[in-house]
């Protein structure tokens, strides 16, 4: 049996972090994987320096034999939550090559931020040689529906964790591997391109006539950044998230 863990880096114990990450497990033990819930607000995570890694040692010791691992942060100042950072910074795992892990960003508010965080998450992946797999970026506006798709994302982490790890070869493929992955690529106008997304697709109480502009907006600023033309294309993008969000 698998052994997945997901780990909380948010101070809200009831918060969407833990929404999310409890139904990535929930997706988990639907593949008969064996699922542990981590709260980092339980353990006291100290800043890097080189007394410090691996502490506390508890904290270290709770993934012990894990087969896969769901890490979800909040977003603050475009990046994930301080916690985040410095278990990340300081954590001491076991031999995690090849295992599969999936990240989750949540950030509330405007939502900005919520891609550039999620690479944070994957870039750590990469450093570990973790196969990172359906990263998901979450705002308020596309909550529900990310609910859903982390459950999703954790039977398939589970999945993949029971069929044994997969190693990369070299780090020309694990740098292909992750350059590959979703909103890798991402700038900040595709972040705010992928928000107005949500919005068009959430209830925004707008009206009709300004969904109708600002998807005419959208559609503009969509083309000029597959022409390649993306400081172009940040005028018609900002107004429509403008249009929709305030």
């Amino acid at each position: 049996m698998a052994k997945i863990v997901g780990v909380v880096a948010s101070l809200h114990r009831d918060g969407l972090s833990s929404r999310l990450v409890n139904s990535a497990l929930e997706g988990a033990r639907a593949a008969n994987a064996e699922a542990a819930l981590i709260h980092l607000s339980d353990y006291v995570v100290p800043q890097w320096s080189d007394g410090n890694v691996g502490k506390p040692k508890e904290l270290s010791e709770a993934f012990e034999g894990m087969d896969g691992l769901v890490l979800c942060a909040p977003v603050y100042y475009l990046d994930v939550s301080g916690l985040a950072k410095d278990f990340m910074d300081t954590v001491k795992l076991p031999d995690v090559s090849g295992i599969p892990g999936l990240g989750i960003s949540v950030a509330g508010g405007t939502g900005k931020g919520l891609t550039s965080a999620l690479k944070t998450i994957y870039y750590w992946f990469f450093c570990k040689s973790i196969r990172g797999i359906d990263p998901l970026p979450v705002s308020r506006f596309n909550l529900e529906a990310a609910v859903g798709q982390a459950r999703a994302s954790g039977r398939k982490l589970a999945e993949l964790a029971d069929s044994g790890r997969n190693p990369f070869r070299d780090l020309a493929e694990r740098i292909a591997y992750h350059q590959a992955l979703p909103f890798m690529g991402y700038e900040y106008v595709d972040e705010m391109a992928l928000l107005v997304r949500q919005l068009l697709a959430a209830p925004h109480g707008k009206g009709a006539v300004a969904e109708a502009r600002a998807r005419d907006l959208y559609e503009k600023g969509a083309r000029l950044i597959g022409e390649g033309r993306k400081l172009e294309a940040v005028g018609p993008i900002v107004e429509a998230y403008e249009m929709l969000y305030y």
